[in-house]
């Protein structure tokens, strides 16, 4: 019979890590280099997203005062607002004679 030396695996093990500590740090290197590339490309994807959003917005807002605009010039134009005065109100224009002229001191 031959007497067989029992080697403690996790010795073993460690020591082979530790005899190659720089490729251990170089392979985690890497795996550290591609996650943070995979999150960078990630976060690029949601910011881009948002933006595309943001300018859809922007442009909905634009018409809408391009609209309101329109609106507003078409209320304040004289002529409706003359009709408007005369139909509803019941307002006329004055004779001249009738015209009072008031001035400030």
């Amino acid at each position: 019979m031959s007497t067989e030396r029992q080697v403690n695996l996790t010795k073993v093990i460690w020591r082979d890590v530790l005899s190659h500590l720089w490729l251990v740090l170089l392979v985690a290197s890497v795996l550290g280099s591609a996650i943070a590339v995979i999150y960078s490309a990630h976060q690029n994807r949601l910011l881009i997203g948002h933006w595309e959003e943001l300018r859809e917005e922007r442009d909905k807002l634009k018409l809408e005062a391009r609209h309101l605009l329109l609106e507003e010039m078409a209320l304040a134009e004289h002529s409706r607002i003359e009709e408007l005065a005369t139909q509803k109100l019941g307002m006329k224009r004055p004779a001249t004679e009738k015209e009072i002229a008031v001035s400030s001191k």
